[in-house]
């Protein structure tokens, strides 16, 4: 394969290869993180794109509250987007009526005593104000992890940087884990993938067995070493890792 026909995803993996965690979930954020970049300094003075992030109300808690990044310059185009939202809801609002039905019955006896939905009277406007449409970042995100994990599932049989950069990561999450082996169409990929999650989790269960063990009053005066995060990278191996706090990055490896 020539290195035009090498997609661009086949070198964000490897970059993302010699952070630390589930390359996969470094990889993803930053995938989030460029499309909120466009958002805001691309597409915020556009009405049409307003227009069609009004049906999302913006964008989920997470990619939310990524939005202010590092830069202060981002500011501006929360305040132009998210303005445009508190309108949508405001004029929902304004025409917002209590629609109780009049006369009692069975069935609105028993709406009055169930709290896990609304009642009739507050149902239109509850559905209104609900998001038509999932977060825009976390479908570009979606679409173009699907695309990335495609490339690696099919680059790791024959390539050998690709193949090496992935051994020396620290290895997929468990919901990486799992899309990697949804997408894998080649015994080899597979083979490599399992052989891989065995090994990295073979030695964090024995990382956690020295921090348990550490951790029982016989052995408290010993110093906890490599071992002293493993819950941590358990928490991640399982769960995926967490999204950092906006203005923070996730250092690079020393190779």
């Amino acid at each position: 394969m020539s290195r035009e026909q090498i997609p661009q995803s086949y070198y964000e993996i490897i970059e993302a290869c010699a952070g630390p965690g589930c390359p996969f979930c470094r990889l993803v954020e930053q995938i989030g993180d460029r499309f909120l970049d466009a958002c805001l300094h691309g597409t915020v003075t556009d009405p049409d794109i307003r227009f069609k992030y009004r049906e999302s109300i913006g964008f989920c808690n997470r990619h939310a509250w990524r939005l202010p990044g590092s830069g202060g310059g981002r500011r501006l185009g929360i305040a132009i987007i998210y303005q445009d939202f508190i309108k949508q809801v405001t004029r929902k609002l304004e025409k917002a009526r209590y629609n109780a039905s009049g006369g009692a019955s069975l069935g609105r006896l028993q709406e009055s005593l169930n709290r896990k939905k609304p009642t009739g009277a507050t149902q239109s406007l509850v559905r209104s104000l609900e998001p038509q449409k999932p977060c825009p970042a976390c479908v570009q995100e979606k679409e173009l992890e699907t695309l990335a994990m495609t490339t690696l599932v099919d680059f790791l049989p024959n390539d050998e940087r690709l193949r090496e950069a992935f051994q020396a990561s620290d290895g997929l999450c468990l919901p990486h884990l799992r899309r990697a082996l949804e997408l894998v169409r080649n015994e080899t990929a597979f083979e490599i993938l399992i052989e891989d999650a065995r090994q990295k989790m073979g030695k964090l269960i024995e990382e956690l067995d020295e921090f348990i063990r550490k951790h029982d009053h016989r052995f408290q005066d010993e110093s906890f070493a490599a071992e002293g995060d493993s819950w941590q990278r358990a928490l991640a191996r399982i769960a995926g890792m967490p999204a950092p706090l906006p203005g923070k990055s996730r250092q690079k490896k020393q190779l």
